[in-house]
């Protein structure tokens, strides 16, 4: 009876042992599925999602390098919800003209993510107030001088105009432009040529 019971004890116990349950609570995102695999000590056989505190790694082109640093907030875009946060290291390493970099959420806990979800994430490496801006279009790809159409009655004129800083929605117009002009901000590559163009 005793050597029953060892061995009983034995098999309860390499039961146990085949059957690891999780330190904490979260998500299953990931388990070994081949079965018979040799498993030896310290070989991951499972990965939990812990809901309870998120980080993003968030990647950017090596193009803008120079102006990424560690402490500079951050926008990170949930669908119609904005989450702040801070960049809170930054890489050493590029790959394949990749930066990457890992932002530290002001609510790590947010019920609006999910592991391993995509989001928009804005870095913001510059700060105006009170400055004229216009809504992002296909008009302009990024800061500098540009040529934009201004809005005149029933014509369209052809104008110099210098934009700054950039947002995710709008550019900063640091001249050529006046509070209440109206632009045309979709494409007009087509016309950039002529100097005005009728508006039907």
């Amino acid at each position: 009876m005793a050597t029953l019971r060892n061995e009983l004890e034995a098999a309860r116990r390499q039961l146990e042992l085949a059957a690891p349950r999780s330190d904490r609570t979260g998500v299953l995102t990931w388990a070994l599925t081949v079965e018979g695999a040799t498993i030896r000590k310290g070989d991951v056989i499972a990965r939990i999602a812990d809901l309870g505190s998120f980080r993003i790694d968030a990647t950017v082109s090596d193009v803008h390098a120079r102006r990424l640093a560690a402490g500079l907030p951050v926008q990170v875009k949930v669908g119609d919800d904005t989450l702040a946060g801070t960049v809170a290291t930054v890489l050493p390493t590029i790959q394949n003209g990749i930066i990457t970099m890992q932002v530290a959420l002001a609510d790590s806990s947010s019920q609006l993510l999910r592991s391993n979800m995509r989001v928009d994430v804005l870095v913001i490496t510059g700060h105006k107030d009170n400055v004229l801006r216009i809504k992002k279009g296909p008009f302009a790809d990024g800061e500098g001088g540009r040529q934009a159409f201004v809005v005149h009655g029933k014509r369209a004129v052809r104008t110099p105009i210098e934009l700054g800083l950039a947002s995710f929605d709008d550019f900063e117009v640091v001249q050529g432009l006046a509070l209440g002009d109206e632009v045309i901000i979709s494409d007009m590559r087509d016309w950039i040529h002529v100097g005005e163009i009728r508006i039907r």
